[in-house]
């Protein structure tokens, strides 16, 4: 915790009279950056290169960041969203779901069930951006930059399973209140493990099953301890780059113009990264092919019409009154009027 701590003692932002204009007129500026999940392509491929990279190249040298995934921090992740709002955080990059048992409205558009592909995830985020920034903004003291994702979330499991409803019975690391309410419906015991303690769980018999993204949990070893995956779309694990409102205003208006162009433009190479990553996992995962080391070997649970059928009658019955239950009725509205309209859902 002291390395967390020295990092994030505050950096000055110095030159703020600058006019906006290019990179030739911009001021220096240096801040930090707490990153995702530190050994995954969302940090790797496209976060870290993103900051220390392209940043300095298209602002020549005038933005200056120190990026650290929060998994090199001692961070568990449920605490980024708090600390960025307070402004001990300046800016981060944090799966929403973690953070959803407190703001029940972070988990609007990654419900379980109700999405079967990055691409459907992608075009649901644009119609509630608008909506989420001001709720950022008015209660949370919080600017929204951007958003990224992660792969499909799928199930693994240590012992053999049929289909979704053999999870009945077994305890299940689930991430997200939506996760832990897919689970309880189908009469298995959620638990809220930190992703990096995941893995150990799996193989001490903590936990039996675990939900995470395809490749997430390839790169993560944990088919070392999880022999059986099933490749049904769980959720995606939608992140969201976020800074606190504070901090983000005392910037100049040339920075916020480029960081906010730019991060939107790390969103869609995000997405675009995750929309490949679904099939990618589950191949390392079982049989291959994989380009990112052995295949695993784990065993494929094919998916079947009585797991569609769990599916649905789950989100009918659990998934959506649960959620409009712990977001309130300012919040439904709100979804019905956004995400409900884009799908032709509504929750009563």
């Amino acid at each position: 915790m002291k390395l967390a701590m020295k990092y994030l003692l505050t950096t000055a932002v110095a030159g703020l009279l600058a006019l906006p204009a290019g990179a030739q007129d911009m001021p220096v500026t240096e801040f930090n950056v707490v990153g995702s999940i530190g050994n995954l392509s969302m940090y790797t491929d496209k976060e870290l290169p993103f900051w220390t990279e392209q940043v300095p190249a298209e602002t020549d040298g005038k933005i200056k960041v120190q990026v650290k995934p929060f998994t090199e921090l001692g961070f568990k992740g449920g605490e980024i969203f708090r600390l960025v709002s307070n402004g001990t955080l300046q800016m981060a990059t944090t799966v929403l779901a973690y953070n959803s048992g407190e703001v029940p409205t972070n988990e609007s558009t990654d419900l379980v069930g109700l999405l079967g592909s990055v691409g459907e995830l992608a075009e649901v985020v644009e119609e509630w951006r608008p909506t989420y920034a001001e709720f950022l903004e008015k209660e949370h003291n919080i600017k929204l930059l951007g958003f990224g994702t992660y792969q499909a979330q799928v199930i693994y499991c240590r012992d053999e399973f049929t289909g979704i409803a053999d999870l009945a019975g077994r305890k299940v690391r689930a991430s997200g209140a939506s996760q832990q309410a897919f689970v309880a419906h189908l009469g298995g015991s959620p638990m809220n493990i930190a992703f990096a303690e995941v893995q150990p769980a799996l193989a001490s018999g903590v936990v039996d099953c675990a939900i995470t993204g395809a490749l997430s949990g390839y790169k993560s070893k944990w088919h070392e301890a999880a022999k059986f995956i099933s490749p049904m779309p769980v959720n995606f694990g939608l992140a969201a780059q976020l800074a606190n409102l504070d901090w983000w205003n005392g910037l100049d208006a040339s920075v916020q113009d480029y960081l906010t162009g730019a991060l939107r433009g790390l969103e869609d190479s995000i997405f675009e990264l995750a929309a490949t990553e679904t099939e990618t996992g589950l191949a390392c995962n079982t049989q291959g092919p994989c380009d990112q080391g052995e295949p695993a070997g784990m065993t494929l649970v094919p998916l079947t019409e009585a797991d569609d059928v769990t599916r649905k009658e789950a989100v009918k019955s659990a998934i959506l009154p649960s959620f409009g239950e712990r977001c309130g009725a300012d919040c439904v509205t709100s979804w019905n009027d956004t995400i409900g309209a884009k799908l032709g859902i509504t929750i009563e």
